[in-house]
């Protein structure tokens, strides 16, 4: 288990601006209310990173122009053990309760501000998410109640308290088994009564379900839309607008899991072929189409933000090596 230690507070001259140096890997760090103080311990596992945070008067924020360029594209769940912790996306926010869990979704905007507190905050591979939760569209800034976060918390604590003595294969599998306990966090949390779900209306869900996985596994497919899939699960195409009507169709749905794949696949640092050869193998018609609509959707064409992703990774080789360690742990996630 390869673990990291820090700490600092007031009574160090720099003690603020070597936290900033840590944290600016990832977001913008400024004063909050009330003296600082940071004490954190963070160990490494199989596409998850796990940190023990005692924190006070401090505020973190990624804003877009930084979402849009430092390439980081995976979950973080805040889970509040003591304390005060306020946050959530830009331009709206929530107080957690102890035993609260906030989701969030770094490829966007978000803020925290931190009075005094002690929480746990486990970041975890997209594609290790996407396999309990395969739609993420909604989860960013969802907090989860102590009832439905219980098995998560239960689980997060425990690894805290055992880490130094797992065997690998817990190691190995911790991502998989957070991911799964998060999904059926939210499930419990958005999960209609029994009576509900064996209803007519249950109908919408499931085939929306059924139609995303099939989406999952053809999205490289250019000849995929909402026929190919009407036809792949044995539904009607209207029934189909229906299922994903919040976001304004289903061509739309599968436009953006292409692009977030190809986004996620801009960020791999052994990811050599070119943005032509990424737009065919993502099942874009030509790379001029996957150009518009990576800049309609990031505000920066795809090449652009590829160079982007390396010059960040190059700056890095700057940093102690502290910072250092985690900014390599970040980027294994990816």
């Amino acid at each position: 288990m390869e673990t990291v230690s820090f700490a600092a507070r007031d009574e160090e001259g720099d003690g603020f601006e070597r936290y900033r140096r840590l944290y600016g890997i990832g977001t913008d760090v400024d004063r909050s209310d009330g003296p600082f103080r940071a004490r954190l311990r963070i160990r490494r596992f199989r596409r998850m990173i796990l940190y023990e945070r005692e924190l006070g008067g401090l505020m973190h924020q990624r804003g877009p122009s930084r979402v849009r360029h430092d390439g980081f594209d995976h979950l973080a769940i805040h889970l509040l053990l003591a304390g005060d912790l306020t946050g959530g996306p830009l331009g709206a926010g929530h107080r957690l309760r102890v035993g609260e869990i906030m989701v969030v979704d770094t490829s966007r905007p978000h803020w925290t501000r931190v009075g005094r507190a002690r929480l746990a905050t486990v970041q975890l591979a997209r594609e290790v998410v996407e396999t309990a939760v395969p739609d993420l569209a909604g989860v960013h800034g969802v907090v989860l109640p102590e009832a439905s976060a219980g098995l998560l918390a239960d689980f997060v604590l425990s690894l805290m308290r055992r880490a130094d003595d797992l065997p690998a294969i817990a190691v190995e599998r911790a991502a998989v088994t957070a991911a799964e306990l998060l999904g059926l966090g939210l499930n419990v949390a958005t999960t209609a009564p029994l009576a509900r779900l064996l209803s007519v209306e249950a109908a919408g869900p499931l085939r929306r379900a059924r139609a995303e996985a099939y989406i999952e596994e053809h999205l490289a497919d250019p000849g995929l839309d909402a026929a190919a899939v009407a036809t792949g699960i044995g539904a009607s195409r209207s029934s189909l607008y229906e299922a994903f009507a919040d976001e304004g169709g289903i061509a739309r749905h599968i436009q953006r899991r292409r692009l977030e794949r190809l986004r996620a696949a801009l960020r791999r640092p052994g990811e050599l072929r070119s943005v032509a050869a990424l737009a065919f193998d993502h099942g874009f018609a030509d790379e001029a189409h996957l150009s518009r609509s990576f800049r309609a959707a990031f505000g920066t064409p795809p090449g652009r933000y590829r160079m982007a992703v390396r010059r960040d990774r190059q700056e890095r080789s700057a940093l102690g090596p502290t910072e250092l360690v985690v900014a390599r742990w970040n980027s294994e996630l990816y």
